[in-house]
């Protein structure tokens, strides 16, 4: 993401805060100073933006029905690429050192592993009439 706002973004800053696109709303109601809605899990990234300290959400979680299901946490990403043939193997790759994801490092952590497969039964919610529904996802 850009960001240009004279007087409030230091340019050329970068950051390294990870957000997501639920992020968004929240961030443009502080900016506006409004509230957002109720039920928003998203967490304003107005503070990364104009230097002070960020909250920062434990985890988050992303999935690309009928196939995928993914936890960021950290550095650490976790991924199950194609749930919908049964295949539940969470594959998991240190973002920091490997960006590209080419190394797998799930057997070498399996404790990370167990926290991503937990995040990923907790973390999602059976969605509404009409829409897309996953296999069931246990282990």
């Amino acid at each position: 993401m850009i960001a240009y706002w004279p007087g409030h973004v230091e340019p050329g800053s970068v950051s390294g805060h990870i957000s997501a696109h639920w992020d968004v709303m929240p961030t443009l109601c502080e900016i506006a100073g409004s509230n957002p809605p109720e039920g928003i899990n998203g967490i304003s990234f107005l503070p990364e933006l104009t230097g002070k300290p960020q909250p920062e959400h434990k985890y988050l979680y992303l999935e690309q029905p009928p196939r995928q299901q993914a936890v960021r946490m950290r550095s650490w990403k976790g991924i199950r690429k194609n749930i919908n043939s049964g295949d539940l193997t969470v594959e998991l790759y240190n973002l920091d050192s490997d960006p590209a994801e080419q190394n797998n490092l799930a057997e070498q952590y399996p404790d990370i592993v167990a926290q991503i497969k937990q995040i990923m039964r907790v973390a999602r919610t059976t969605p509404g009439i009409g829409a897309f529904r996953m296999p069931h996802l246990g282990d």
